[in-house]
């Protein structure tokens, strides 16, 4: 174990030491060139982003080699994963800090950067007279150099900032969940608990899934706004040189979240995190030349918080952790089952599907001598008192229906395929052919917007969407009650004005033959 920690350690480190061959560097903006401090800040950012990404290299193989062992469920491979889950945590600790770093890097050059550009800048002549507020949204020039429609628009969509910085930093706040939640979840050493946590860690991944649509929907429409309107607004007042400006402050953002694709968490979060800099800058340089200089600092504080929100993020993919314990039958010249070892319960597994073969339903408990030496068996109890017996648990309904075969030939007059599904017990050969039971979701109470579209599309690809009335939708079908759910939640937190419904429909009973 030492050995293995040491072996990860000595590769961080020499990841981190191979990234301080850095790139050289290029000044954001012209003039700055000559200015030694603002390109050493530069250069300690770009080294500081290489190392960064490294360990974030890193932490994807540890967690990824800490998902193998689990799958393996090797005793010493588990043991192996406590060891690795101590390197994780080093690792990210590491990572936090350097980004702590990069934060006061940024802080110093965005400085350096303002300062200068805003030295540079004068005044609009004609905006002085008209200064009557302390913000450029209400400002008398402004609203006259602007269509009124555009200008109406401009100040609905301000309004709505908040809610995606709202969006934005709860998206972060989930993450950690997330992170330390499926940590926990990869460590579990049995179902249950396992479980109980993928139930958490479910309904968090889903609030974020959820909540990456709505940041994409309202930021795309202020961003996209914003840049027309402030475009439109410096062109008519001649200032080419800011126009200049911040179109390559877009293009470096646009640059730098390609570059970042590997370590992008979620590109809604990118985008926002990445553009709105690009908009607070627009609104600084506005200020400045509405003479509206009391609203610099306060947009300057805005993006000194919005930078602090992380986007570069390894993607925490968890895989559903099945416990299913597979068995073939098979027949001993002794029945390993006697009173000191009885036939033991049936496990039903909250996750993951497997196969039984039902050997008969009785109103007593059986001797063990008529099953013919046959094992694994295991017992259920029923609701009305009765006992179901079953032999043997399969992967797949083409292995259960050769063990059938096998089992008619050992003398079993009747044996049934009975499958379990995520907990449901469903008795495929009384079923037949008939379609199985499906769930559908109701959803009641308006359209559906883009955002409600796109969530079941993603979440539901192979469920059709249909109006059955005015004001309701039917989304279906489902196999699987647990996913019908999934949706439907995502769908009722995305709109809380819709009523959201599951609903379960079962197949008619065949019809039985006069014999």
């Amino acid at each position: 174990m030492i050995r293995y920690k040491f072996f990860i350690v000595f590769m961080i480190a020499l990841m981190c030491g191979a990234a301080t061959s850095a790139q050289e560097v290029v000044s954001r903006i012209a003039g700055l060139e000559e200015n030694k401090a603002y390109m050493d800040l530069l250069r300690s950012d770009n080294e500081l982003r290489v190392k960064t990404d490294s360990l974030l290299a890193v932490i994807r193989s540890v967690r990824s080699q800490i998902g193998e062992n689990v799958e393996s469920r090797d005793s010493l491979a588990m043991a192996s994963s406590d060891s690795l889950m101590v390197m994780l945590t080093d690792a990210s600790n590491a990572v936090y800090s350097m980004r702590l770093q990069k934060i006061k890097l940024i802080d110093q050059i965005n400085v350096i950067e303002q300062e200068f550009v805003l030295s540079s800048m004068g005044n609009i002549s004609g905006a002085q007279a008209a200064q009557n507020t302390g913000s450029i949204f209400t400002n008398a020039y402004l609203s006259k150099s602007l269509d009124p429609d555009d200008y109406k628009l401009l100040l609905e969509l301000q309004a709505k900032e908040a809610q995606v910085n709202e969006y934005a930093n709860l998206y972060v706040l989930n993450y950690n969940k997330v992170r330390d939640l499926a940590d926990k979840y990869l460590l579990a050493r049995d179902e249950a608990s396992a479980e109980s946590v993928y139930g958490e860690l479910e309904a968090v991944m889903d609030e974020n899934f959820v909540l990456e649509r709505q940041m994409a929907k309202v930021w795309t429409e202020i961003y996209d706004h914003k840049c027309y309107v402030y475009s439109y607004f410096l062109e008519k007042e001649n200032r080419e040189d800011i126009l200049e400006l911040t179109e390559n402050m877009m293009m470096e953002a646009r640059e730098e979240k390609l570059s970042s694709i590997d370590n992008c968490v979620s590109e809604p979060l990118a985008d926002y995190r990445l553009q709105k800099p690009v908009v607070l800058n627009y609104e600084t340089y506005i200020a400045k030349l509405l003479n509206v200089t009391s609203s610099i600092d306060s947009l300057t504080n805005a993006s000194r918080s919005v930078r602090q929100i992380d986007y570069r993020l390894p993607k925490i993919d968890v895989a559903r952790r099945s416990f299913v314990d597979y068995q073939a039958i098979e027949f001993t010249p002794r029945s390993p089952y006697n009173n000191s070892n009885p036939i033991p319960e049936c496990v039903v597994y909250e996750y993951g599907t497997i196969y039984r073969i039902l050997l008969g339903t009785y109103k007593y408990k059986q001797a063990v001598s008529i099953f013919r030496n046959a094992s694994p068996l295991c017992i259920e109890t029923l609701e009305d008192g009765r006992f179901s017996y079953y032999a043997g648990g399969f992967k797949s309904r083409a292995e259960a229906e050769a063990a059938v075969e096998a089992m008619k030939k050992k003398g079993f007059r009747n044996p049934q395929i009975v499958e379990w599904c995520d907990g449901q017990k469903t008795n495929l050969s009384e079923l037949g052919d008939g379609a199985a039971i499906t769930y559908r979701i109701v959803i009641k109470g308006g359209e559906l917007d883009d955002t409600v579209h796109e969530i079941i599309e993603t979440m539901a690809a192979d469920c059709q969407i249909s109006k059955s009335a005015e004001d309701t939708f039917v989304v279906g079908m489902f196999a699987s009650r647990a996913m019908a759910d999934r949706v439907a939640q995502a769908v009722q937190k995305c709109d809380e004005n819709l009523n959201v419904t599951v609903d379960e429909i079962r197949p008619e009973p065949a019809e039985e033959e006069e014999e």
